[in-house]
């Protein structure tokens, strides 16, 4: 009885130490493993903060419009108007895939160089640099500041008491009127615009329009889209081309893409829906 007493107290002594052993070296274990993530962790954070920090400093790139065919005035002179004027309203049409956000985005990269705070309404998923701001709403643009807006990446909503582009737009104009804010309106087609809005607008830019849309068009933008039809045709191996209709130049120039352009920004509408 004495024997197996003493063989039971040594093999839990002995059991009691192997725990206690595995116990040490179970914690060693976790304290290693938690420096390494640490370190891990302040490595990736590193990178993402020096990523972030050259979004922050890149520099919006100065592009102007290049002329291709002139009719009246110069792109110049109409640059020079656009980006010194404190508020204005202009409308940018034309068929699906035509470069219509290209060419806005690149216009407001423009005012950005030039000192202008930007914002964009419906570019959520475009991976935009950070000095373009987005926006869920035109009240959120705080005055003298300029917006661009796409119909195509905005969702309409009852909840937003703006069942159509017309509504978004008219509300655009209000906010525009009152705060010193230039905006710079994209659609597919000014059939979804209410006609004395339109009559609103500062210029127009027309891009390739689609085989039926100035079929559908309001009836001043078919007329204009009519005149140019031939030219449109003739200059259309052009990507960046774009119909200007404005008091100080109406003729076709060429836009260049804004530096930040990328296929995420090419794609970022492609799911969106007006509900």
């Amino acid at each position: 009885m004495t024997k197996k007493s003493f063989w039971k107290k040594a093999g839990s002594f002995i059991a009691g130490i192997i725990l206690w052993l595995l116990k040490g070296l179970w914690h060693i274990l976790g304290v290693m493993a938690g420096a390494v993530w640490n370190f891990l962790a302040g490595v990736a954070g590193k990178a993402a903060s020096s990523a972030a920090k050259k979004t922050e400093t890149r520099k919006a790139d100065y592009s102007p419009l290049a002329e291709v065919k002139a009719f009246d005035g110069s792109p110049d002179a109409f640059e020079q108007w656009l980006y010194s004027s404190k508020s204005t309203v202009g409308l940018i049409l034309g068929a699906r895939g035509s470069g219509k956000s290209g060419l806005g985005l690149k216009l407001l990269e423009n005012w950005a160089s030039k000192g202008r705070r930007v914002f964009a309404m419906g570019f959520e998923n475009a991976g935009l640099p950070a000095w373009i701001e987005n926006v869920k709403s035109p009240e959120d643009v705080p005055n003298g500041s300029v917006l661009l807006a796409d119909e195509g990446g905005i969702s309409f909503s009852s909840r937003e008491s703006m069942s159509d582009a017309n509504r978004l737009l008219s509300k655009l104009l209000f906010i525009a009127r009152h705060k010193d804010i230039s905006i710079l309106f994209i659609s597919q087609n000014s059939a979804n615009i209410e006609v004395n809005t339109i009559r609103q607008a500062d210029y127009l830019l027309l891009k390739r329009p689609s085989l039926l849309q100035k079929d559908f068009e309001r009836g001043k933008i078919r007329d204009v889209y009519g005149d140019v039809a031939d030219d449109f045709k003739k200059l259309g191996g052009d990507r960046g081309l774009v119909y200007v209709y404005s008091d100080s130049f109406r003729g076709f120039a060429s836009n260049a893409l804004p530096s930040f352009w990328s296929e995420r920004a090419s794609k970022a509408f492609g799911r969106a829906k007006l509900k």
